[in-house]
């Protein structure tokens, strides 16, 4: 059977070929959940900030390790594995990740950055954790054009102080952008996809102009053809026995 896109993106989402094999080891192992490889697992979620990567299972141990160790708690590492589950939509990162914080039993904290966390209530009532569910149930919800009013707004500056930091952000978003109109259109409005991407005029063109097989001409984009918007017929074979054939005629 040919694999689907989502085929694809499921084993890329689950094992990244641009992972370390000593991560690989680690993730693959019991001993994730060992405290003392809390370091080596931060070390990893920096370089993907510096490098644009995205490995899920491996952020996921991070929440663990705090779930497990509350003293141990990052703020800014879990606001920045927040933000790159951002870029894994339509897969429900941001939702297990917040899962792992809603069991985390984290008491007050004296962050700089982070403000006082209500232990009755956790660290998912945070303002930027709800600003940031806000902008991935919009993505999740193909709902572009309102993630991006709801990016540039003042009160999510703060998101924007550490998407600054992190390689290939809004890139990554686009690409999301990207792949869910591959799965539903074959072609589509320049006025209505440049709104999804937050591109108009010569940036938008541009950036079509480098996306292999995406075309532009009048006002008008044509999506590549490929397994999830390729339409083609469905021939249902039906078999009748003889003995079934003979019941039907007789009630006829």
């Amino acid at each position: 059977m040919e694999p689907t896109s989502d085929t694809a993106m499921a084993h890329s989402w689950a094992s990244p070929s641009f992972r370390p094999e000593r991560i690989e080891k680690l993730i693959s192992d019991v001993d994730r959940y060992n405290s003392q490889n809390r370091s080596v697992l931060l070390e990893y979620l920096d370089e993907q900030l510096k490098n644009g990567t995205y490995d899920a299972l491996a952020n996921f141990a991070i929440l663990k390790l705090f779930q497990l160790n509350p003293t141990e708690f990052g703020y800014d590492a879990m606001v920045n594995i927040l933000i790159k589950t951002l870029t894994a939509a339509p897969f429900p990162d941001f939702s297990l990740c917040i899962s792992l914080l809603g069991e985390a039993p984290i008491a007050k904290t004296s962050q700089s950055n982070a403000g006082s966390i209500d232990s009755a209530t956790g660290i998912i009532s945070e303002p930027i954790v709800v600003r940031l569910a806000k902008l991935s149930t919009a993505l999740s919800e193909t709902r572009f054009r309102e993630f991006w009013a709801l990016y540039k707004l003042p009160e999510y500056e703060d998101i924007r102080k550490y998407t600054a930091n992190i390689a290939g952000f809004e890139a990554a978003l686009r690409q999301v952008v990207l792949n869910s109109v591959k799965g539903t259109f074959r072609t589509i409005s320049e006025t209505r996809l440049s709104g999804y991407l937050d591109l108009q005029d010569a940036s938008f063109a541009e950036y079509i102009s480098k996306q292999p097989g995406w075309m532009l001409s009048n006002g008008l984009v044509t999506v590549p053809l490929n397994i999830d918007n390729e339409v083609k017929p469905t021939v249902v074979r039906e078999e009748i026995t003889q003995e079934n054939l003979s019941k039907l005629l007789a009630q006829a």
